[in-house]
């Protein structure tokens, strides 16, 4: 299973419910708003390439516009008398002076006046850069190529020019006696007529170089680095020059020689691009909306059908508890109604048969006890009276007397001993006297009472301390209950004679105390039930109570005691009690409030 399925395994199914509703209705309305989105930019982009192709139609009208203009303007010039009989003298220098009134006339920024072979007789030209040989160079190529228009360029110029042919006579005596060319030069006032007139920004390129244009100079730097690889495209692109976001297209205005010239038309998309971020805006405020409406229905909705379900699992808790009586109100659908009455049909049936369990428990117990006791104080009773009928005949079989009065007493000290731990079992938890004392004091008198018994005097008895020993308890019960503790290690290892090792170890609230054998360890059987009452593993005349003491004392401190480990080489058991009880600490906040 997934880490997500897993994790939503996991939550509450109001919680589940809730976000699986969410997440369905995200993706709907996610996917709803992006398909808009998408068909929004199709129209604008579609719209933007109308634009584009409606600027480059204005630019290319403009600029036959201008053409036809300058064609008209050669052919009238070159039907001018005067400049007719200019150009017959041949003479270069009087064509040079006498033709400055006819540029003038033509308005022209490039005026020529040349022999039908291409020689220069008169120039004109308003911008530095050109000269009568570069001029005469461009004629000539567009003679030999039978132009009448041409674009002429050099030294980083670039002039559109018309030609026309100069005739004198008439009839049959009609010759030709020159060239005329006007033209104008392509520069940045040149780019901004056309931008105006196309409603775009215009960049005017021949070879490798921009010749005129309306862009900044870091737009034509990247215009220049990127139109290698676009130029000649046949479908307008989207292009990123700088910050700004542009729809070029590219027209081939003249294919060379000497060099192709381009035009490139680009349309802004900042407005587009403007409109489309408020339409973002608009989509995710609108997603948003539609999310937290969800949300607060979706959580209306899933608290109607959970909340009965939260109240079935309140009872499913409550009966795990123990709590029989808590009652619940089987509502919402009919499903969740009959579940609940189910459940509360389940409940009642549970506590009858826990109390008959109760009952039958109480009744087994009571009487496995009172097996026990009855067949231990038969067995003491027993020693008592033959050792008593022993002492009565003592002379006449010559026993010793003092052995005989010793096994009595023994017998009458099991009996007090067995008739002790019953009553402290049978004290409630207010029996204790809590005094300041050290633990370690207590568990050595613990362990000097467990060796004076016979049998285990010579055991090794090792006792290690860590931290301060101080604390606040019952050491007369806390003795006893050690007592018990050591004894069992002691005879839970008496077959193999190895030490017994305790271990005390101190916190600012705690006191750990271990209690280590090496013998044979505890059966997995009855470790669930080793301190409950009557519970004995591998000692003859044990009466299942010392264990049960132990757990008693332990938990009337508000302590706890277990077996931390047991194998066939020892037992360790673990002691925890507090340093001050509970009570002590509730009784001190009580004074202080």
């Amino acid at each position: 299973m997934p880490p997500a399925w897993r994790l939503m395994a996991r939550l509450r199914l109001r919680t589940q419910l809730l976000v699986g509703t969410l997440l369905i209705i995200c993706a709907l309305i996610g996917s709803l708003l992006v398909i808009v989105r998408h068909i929004v930019r199709a129209e604008i982009a579609d719209g933007v390439q109308q634009s584009t192709d409606v600027s480059l139609h204005a630019f290319e009208n403009v600029q036959r516009q201008r053409d036809i203009e300058l064609s008209r303007t050669a052919a009238l010039m070159a039907e001018l008398p005067p400049l007719k009989a200019v150009l017959a003298t041949q003479h270069a220098l009087t064509i040079q002076d006498a033709s400055e009134p006819f540029w003038k006339l033509a308005g022209s920024q490039l005026f020529v006046l040349s022999s039908p072979d291409g020689q220069i007789y008169g120039f004109h030209v308003s911008e530095h850069g050109w000269d009568a040989t570069l001029a005469e160079t461009s004629l000539k190529r567009s003679i030999e190529q039978g132009d009448d228009s041409a674009w002429w360029y050099g030294q980083g110029q670039l002039y559109r020019v018309f030609l026309h042919t100069i005739f004198a006579g008439a009839g049959n005596n009609q010759r030709q006696v020159g060239i005329i060319a006007v033209g104008y030069q392509i520069d940045s006032s040149v780019a901004a007529q056309l931008s105006l007139a196309s409603g775009s920004q215009i960049a005017l390129v021949t070879g490798d170089q921009i010749i005129a244009t309306t862009l900044s100079a870091r737009e034509q730097k990247a215009l220049g680095q990127m139109r290698t690889d676009w130029a000649g495209s046949t479908k307008s692109q989207e292009l990123e020059l700088g910050a700004s976001s542009y729809q070029a297209a590219d027209v081939l205005l003249h294919a060379g020689p000497p060099a192709d010239v381009r035009c490139y038309v680009l349309m802004s998309l900042e407005p587009a691009n403007a409109f489309l971020r408020r339409l973002n805006r608009t989509i995710i405020l609108l997603g948003v909306s539609a999310i937290v409406l969800a949300g607060l229905l979706l959580s209306f909705v899933s608290r109607t059908i959970t909340h009965p379900l939260d109240d079935l699992v309140a009872g499913v808790r409550a009966l795990a508890g123990g709590d029989y009586v808590y009652s619940i109100n089987p509502r919402g659908s009919s499903e969740v109604a009959e579940l609940g009455e189910a459940f509360s049909k389940m409940r009642g049936e549970l506590l009858a048969a826990e109390q008959r369990r109760f009952a039958t428990e109480r009744i087994t117990a009571l009487g496995r006890a009172a097996s026990s006791i009855s067949h231990d104080l038969r067995h003491y009773l027993a020693a008592v009276v033959a050792n008593a009928e022993f002492l009565y005949e003592a002379e006449k079989l010559k026993l010793n007397r003092d052995d005989i009065y010793g096994e009595i007493k023994t017998a009458s000290e099991q009996m007090t001993d067995l008739l002790d731990s019953l009553r402290e079992l049978s004290r409630g938890e207010g029996s204790i006297s809590l005094r300041p004392a050290a633990i370690d004091n207590t568990i050595r008198h613990a362990v000097d009472a467990v060796r004076a018994r016979p049998e285990m005097r010579n055991r090794e008895i090792l006792i290690r301390t860590t931290g301060d020993m101080r604390g606040t308890f019952d050491p007369q019960k806390i003795e006893r209950a050690f007592f018990n503790l050591v004894l069992n290690a002691c005879e839970a290892s008496v077959t193999t004679q190895g030490e017994i090792e305790i271990e005390l170890h101190s916190s600012s609230t705690l006191f750990e105390i271990r209690v280590i054998d090496h013998g044979t360890g505890v059966p997995s059987a009855i470790c669930q039930s080793l301190f409950d009452p009557f519970v004995s593993f591998g000692k003859s005349n044990g009466t299942g109570l010392g264990l049960a003491i132990v757990s008693k004392v332990i938990h009337d401190h508000g302590g706890s005691v277990a077996v931390e480990e047991t194998s066939m080489s020892g037992t360790t058991f673990l002691v925890r009690l507090p340093r001050v009880p509970q009570v002590i600490h509730e009784a001190a906040h009580a004074i202080s409030l």
